[in-house]
């Protein structure tokens, strides 16, 4: 899954980064979601409640802040 936000300006766009994904490896399933990646995940794999995210971020220094609050939303936005 590539997110969209859709207040960020992107020097490569979520769908380009899809693209590529999907070029560099024909196994995988590549989506790109403007919503809450766990809003999906509830909707895409609702009969399995074994659901792991793995995200990738520069620097804790960089993008540690804004990662503890998306921890947290991926955590108890499926639950509210």
């Amino acid at each position: 899954v590539v997110g969209k936000n859709p207040n960020k300006k992107y020097d490569v766009s979520p769908e380009e980064r899809a693209e590529l994904l999907k070029k560099t490896n024909t196994n995988v399933t590549v989506e790109v979601v403007s919503d809450f990646i766990w809003r999906y995940a509830k909707h895409k794999f609702a009969s399995n409640n074994k659901i792991i995210f793995y995200r990738g971020i520069r620097s804790w220094e960089k993008d540690g802040k804004d990662e503890r609050k998306l921890q947290i939303l991926n955590t108890w936005g499926p639950l509210l």
